[in-house]
């Protein structure tokens, strides 16, 4: 609760493994203490996210800085190298586990505190590893985001964010077009590779159009480049179409930039 505020229950279940009997007990005692809170969703009335009181946020403060502390004084010994293996290892264990865990909740959130960050950060690490584009894709994320945060109009913009387990494993974003009146434009559509073949990029992609359609868009456009081939099949499949292609791209000289549109 203290690293995902608004998380439910069931969430925590998932995420700790402990009975749902158990579980309902340990929240009712700390609700009784004061520790945290309980808030019914907006999204849905009948679910209800919790979250750390004051007391609870310095009650995890204590805890974390021991277990830190417990953390160094193990480590203390380990010389560098060692503690690279070490780190390694865990990277390992983290990787193999998730092959035998059962498979995380996936859920779609508003934008909160840290996210565009992230964004920028997971943009310009996976398509650069994953794509080979050039460091110029991080400086026009960068600018876009500077853009959005300047303009942000709440009634005609908004930042979904994916996630599965307490993890952010993907996103999408409407700006309103302020060279096209009464467009949409779709922005910053990204799906981790451990988050793929789930269906969370067509949840992502739903929540979005549905957004444009209750804020009464015109149409939505997005500008993609011609080698993101999982991205234009689900922009096909979901009803766009091809506008315009320009001739080259920047940071991915062997493809090209499109732009792509969907009339409401």
């Amino acid at each position: 609760m203290a690293t995902r505020p608004g998380c439910t229950a069931r969430e925590i279940q998932s995420y700790a493994g402990f009975s749902q009997g158990y579980l309902s007990r340990l929240i009712a005692r700390l609700i009784e203490a004061g520790v945290i809170r309980r808030v019914k969703s907006p999204e849905d009335r009948r679910e209800q996210r919790l979250f750390l009181t004051k007391p609870g946020e310095q009650v995890f403060k204590i805890l974390d800085e021991r277990a830190d502390a417990q953390a160094r004084q193990v480590l203390r010994p380990l010389p560098a190298d060692e503690l690279d293996e070490l780190a390694s290892a865990f990277g390992t264990i983290r990787r193999l586990l998730d092959k035998t865990s059962p498979a995380e909740t996936i859920r779609i959130r508003d934008q909160r505190a840290g996210d565009l960050g992230w964004l920028l950060e997971r943009h310009a690490i996976v398509y650069k590893q994953e794509f080979g584009y050039s460091d110029l894709f991080e400086s026009y994320v960068c600018d876009g985001l500077a853009v959005f945060v300047k303009n942000y109009d709440a009634k005609r913009d908004r930042l979904w964010v994916g996630e599965m387990g307490v993890r952010r494993v993907g996103a999408i974003a409407v700006h309103h077009a302020r060279d096209r009146v009464g467009w949409a434009k779709l922005r910053w559509f990204l799906v981790e590779r451990e988050a793929r073949k789930r269906g969370l990029g067509s949840l992502l992609l739903d929540k979005a159009i549905g957004f444009c359609k209750r804020a009464r868009y015109k149409g939505i456009f997005l500008w993609t480049v011609s080698d993101l081939d999982a991205a234009r099949r689900l922009y096909e499949r979901t009803g766009f179409a091809l506008a315009d292609e320009t001739k080259t791209c920047a940071w991915a000289p062997w493809a090209h930039e499109q732009c792509w549109e969907l009339r409401l």
